[in-house]
């Protein structure tokens, strides 16, 4: 081909490509027109105000993420009062928070009839969440919604199932997926009330201990009471713990309590994140046992196991 005829061609796809450009409809312009008060679209998630477009939804999660406790990665850093289990022998004394006063004001859930128009709980739905209960953005309930937006949101902790149980009916199926109908229930019983409004360790002494068995904490469910505008449970199915029930008797100036504490021994935490709190309080090796008691509010269950005779 003549080197005159190539450069005809040459120019002429040039020119071709520079009417194209010059007809070329951009996708923001498109959105704006398609979107605007004269189409008979109606975009929901299209904000109308300054340039173009913009995504409602990703200006709602960026906010809302700012508003959460950023201290808060998992429902572990929640957790407070770790030890060992050998450490948990009668007649010494151990310190613990608020006596394991849930620091959380107990809830209602949401009526049944309800359930269906709260927003589904994730971070881009923070916002809406507190506009369904009327939570001003400034409240610390405001952040107490993010903060559990976030952690429901979120995945599974590794070798994890999980679900936040925002009704009787969703925690109770959700124990059932995962253990079966039968089961044990147990809580935290006889916690004094608090007055204090920051965590306090104060001592208290081990009167009896009663450990369940491996069999029984193979896989366990425990649901983690969360600050919210109604109630609302984080429940996580965990494999390889025991369970372990110790009565504390508080001490002070005032009437002693004896308090029913509830708490469970993580014996492998090999799939523990390496910042879990239980590390450094502890002061021990990721995979080594570590246990942790629960607070009035929290609930944790177990296979009701056939016993022989």
């Amino acid at each position: 081909m003549a080197p005159t005829m190539i450069l005809f061609l040459v120019l002429s796809i040039v020119s071709m490509v520079g009417a194209l450009d010059t007809n070329k409809v951009s996708g923001s312009s498109l959105i704006k027109e398609v979107c605007s008060s004269q189409s008979q679209l109606i975009c929901t998630n299209y904000d109308n105000v300054g340039q173009a477009s913009s995504i409602v939804e990703d200006d709602a999660a960026n906010l809302a993420a700012n508003l959460r406790d950023v201290s808060i990665e998992t429902i572990n850093d929640l957790q407070e009062d770790f030890f060992l289990e050998s450490s948990l022998v009668e007649g010494r004394k151990i310190a613990i928070h608020n006596n394991l006063n849930d620091p959380a004001p107990s809830k209602a859930f949401v009526p049944s009839s309800a359930v269906s128009s709260l927003p589904e709980l994730t971070t881009y739905n923070a916002l809406d969440i507190m506009s369904y209960f009327g939570v001003a953005r400034d409240s610390s309930m405001a952040k107490a919604i993010a903060t559990a937006a976030y952690l429901c949101g979120g995945a599974a902790l590794p070798g994890e199932a999980k679900s936040c149980a925002t009704s009787t009916e969703a925690l109770a199926a959700f124990v059932a997926s995962e253990l079966g109908n039968n089961v044990k229930i147990y809580a935290t019983k006889g916690a004094p009330t608090s007055t204090s409004t920051s965590p306090v360790k104060a001592p208290v002494t081990i009167l009896k201990v009663a450990k369940g068995s491996v069999e029984e904490g193979r896989k366990i469910v425990v649901c983690h009471h969360l600050a919210f505008p109604s109630a609302l449970y984080y429940c996580h199915a965990v494999t390889g713990t025991k369970v372990i029930q110790a009565t504390l008797k508080t001490e002070g100036r005032f009437q002693a309590a004896f308090i029913k504490a509830m708490a469970v021994c993580h014996l492998n935490t090999e799939l523990w994140l390496s910042r879990h709190p239980a590390f450094k309080a502890l002061n021990i090796a990721r995979g080594e046992e570590a246990c942790h008691f629960l607070v009035e509010n929290d609930l944790v269950f177990t296979r009701a196991l056939q016993t022989s005779g």
